[in-house]
Parts: structure tokens; C-alpha cells; sequence
């Protein structure tokens, strides 16, 4: 890592728990990275509990217009705060374009959708930002060598199905095997090597050849031939319940993965299993952007928040993520 870098930080919606997450990471701060937080001042200092250890910290934001500071109340998520933890997302986005990693807090979808647009989630939103295509990003959650990558974001699940072509799963285990090896598997030891991916099925026991659902004969499998007659390393489709149960048991007995990664085809397939084995040390890593990003693995937890309740957990882990990955 360069002797001097900059970390752009956000704190997400600040009537939620992101304030006292930053605030507390800060406080205790023992990276070398130097730390930028995208926002204002005013809001973050809601909670006084550690004004005093940061008043050199250093605040970036062009906005001009702030939101009143009255309209801003701890636990009250309003289209306000939606429309703060936005602007705080685009300054953050075009921050990092300097060659400045982020760590992002988390924001609320449905607080920034009340403004009427439609807000899928800040991957997506920073993809568009930067005028990438969003089926060319990838959210990547990371806890220790426990990764998941996930094939399908925030869409319903009834949507999954179509999705799942040989085209679009094509172009996104090749990213993905490109990605990984540019941030995972780079030095020298990794030189000529590919990382181990595995796929998990789309239905349950991977199809059981057929019997409930096609979708691993007909689209899976002949990707992973293809592909693995390139030169990638690529396995499965796998019955996601044997898979994972046996991924989280490594984790938790601190034994090696089995493989780099596991593909989980919809959102809510893998990241049960994650977020139960990991709790707050998971984060999440944006693959296919032109700048280092990870989030938190937590929501906002308006219900928490003022209360000095949050854990910043996660955020030293996605901290310390970043000064590994530099």
C-alpha cells in the first residue's frame, strides 16, 4: 500500500445508526489509511458522545444547499434524510474517481425512493453514477476467505428465472474470475492462477437431474464446460443447502474454504447463511468499479439509533478489508 491514501467514508441516512458507526470507528482509529467523511459536520455530531476525540477530522462535501438541520431527527427517516444520504452517495462516488477507496454506511432504499425515483440499492446507484452498466457490477460479501458472490441483486424472486441465461451467467462468472483476481489473487504466488468458483444450483438439490427444474442442465452446466475449457476454475451446480452448510461450518471452525467463492443465483439464497455465521464482521466488496468500495453488511436500524447501541464492527472490518486489498 502507497505511504499516504485517503479513505473516503459515509455514514448513510443520518437519522439512522451510521453517524455513531463513524463516529466510533474514528474514536479509535489505527489504520494508515486518512480518513475523509462525505457529509456535513452538524449531522454527524448529533451524537456528542465523541465530538471531542475528532475535532481535526476532515469533512468533504460540494453541495452547497443543507438540509436544515432541524428536519433531521435521529430515528426519523424522512425524505430529507433520503435525499442527504443520496447527495452524500453521488459526492462520495465522484470522490473516489481520484483514486480514493470508500466505505460506505447504510442508507435506506425505501427513504430514497419517497423522492421519487427509483433507488434499487447504492451499487446500482453508483454503477449509474458512473454510466457503467449494473449487470456489470457485482456484490462480492466477504468474511475472512468466505465470499459470496451474488448472480441476481434486489429483484423479486419470481424474476430469478429469466435471468438465468447462459449469456448473462457467462459475462458474470468471467468478471467475476477477472475481478477477484485483480483484488484477491494478485501478487506473485497468484501469478497464473485462477480462482475456485462455486456455482450453486437454482433449485433444490441442484435439479436432482431434472426432476425439479431444467435450469441446471440446460443452462448452468454447458457455461461451466465452456468456461472451464478456457483455463477458469469453475464447479457445480451444487445443492445449495450441502454447499453452504458446509462453507458456514468451515467458517465458524476457522477451517479453509473449500473454494474462492460461491455464485448464489438470488439474493436470498447464500446471504442467510452468511450474515448467521459472520454477524458484523461480513462485508460487502462492489466488483467492477473503477475504484475499491465496501459497505457495511448492516442496515440503518432507525429503531437504535441516538441510543450509542450500534456496533461499528463492520466498519473496521470493511476498514481493514480495504488497507489488505491496497
Amino acid at each position: 500500500m502507497r505511504k499516504e491514501v485517503f479513505i473516503g467514508l459515509t455514514y448513510g441516512d443520518p437519522a439512522g445508526i451510521g453517524p455513531e458507526v463513524v463516529l466510533k470507528t474514528i474514536a479509535n482509529w489505527k489504520f494508515k489509511l486518512k480518513p475523509i467523511v462525505i457529509g456535513f459536520k452538524e449531522y454527524l455530531y448529533r451524537n456528542k458522545l465523541y465530538k471531542a476525540k475528532n475535532k481535526n477530522l476532515t469533512f468533504y462535501f460540494p453541495q452547497k444547499n443543507k438540509i436544515k438541520h432541524s428536519y433531521i431527527k435521529l430515528g426519523k427517516p424522512t425524505k430529507y434524510t433520503g435525499l442527504h444520504s443520496y447527495e452524500c452517495l453521488k459526492a462520495a462516488t465522484f470522490l473516489a474517481r481520484n483514486n480514493c477507496p470508500l466505505v460506505t454506511g447504510p442508507v435506506s432504499k425505501s427513504t430514497i425512493s419517497s423522492l421519487g425515483f427509483t433507488f434499487s440499492g447504492q451499487t446500482d446507484e453508483m454503477a449509474k453514477l458512473l454510466k457503467i452498466n449494473p449487470n456489470n457490477v457485482i456484490m462480492l460479501f466477504v468474511a475472512s476467505d468466505l465470499r459470496i458472490a451474488l448472480f441476481t441483486r434486489h429483484i423479486s424472486l419470481s424474476s430469478v428465472k429469466s435471468r438465468v441465461t447462459k449469456d448473462k451467467l457467462k459475462k458474470f462468472l468471467i468478471l467475476l474470475n477477472t475481478e477477484l483476481k485483480k483484488y484477491f489473487f494478485h501478487n506473485k504466488k497468484f501469478k497464473s492462477y485462477n480462482p475456485t468458483i462455486a456455482v450453486l444450483g437454482l433449485n433444490p438439490h441442484a435439479g436432482e437431474d431434472g426432476m425439479f427444474g431444467d435450469e441446471e442442465i440446460k443452462v448452468i452446466k454447458p457455461v461451466i464446460k465452456e468456461l472451464n475449457s478456457s483455463g477458469l476454475n469453475i464447479y457445480g451446480p451444487f445443492s445449495p443447502d450441502a454447499v453452504l452448510a458446509g462453507a458456514g461450518k468451515n467458517y465458524l471452525l476457522k477451517k479453509k474454504q473449500e473454494y474462492d467463492v460461491y455464485v448464489s443465483l438470488y439474493h436470498d439464497q447464500a446471504l442467510p447463511m452468511f450474515k448467521a455465521v459472520a454477524g458484523m464482521k461480513g462485508v460487502n466488496v462492489t466488483l467492477g468499479l473503477p475504484f475499491l468500495r465496501v459497505s457495511v453488511d448492516h442496515g440503518t436500524a432507525f429503531d437504535i439509533a441516538g441510543k450509542n447501541k450500534a456496533s461499528n464492527e463492520s466498519m473496521v472490518s470493511a476498514i481493514k478489508l480495504v488497507e489488505e486489498l491496497l
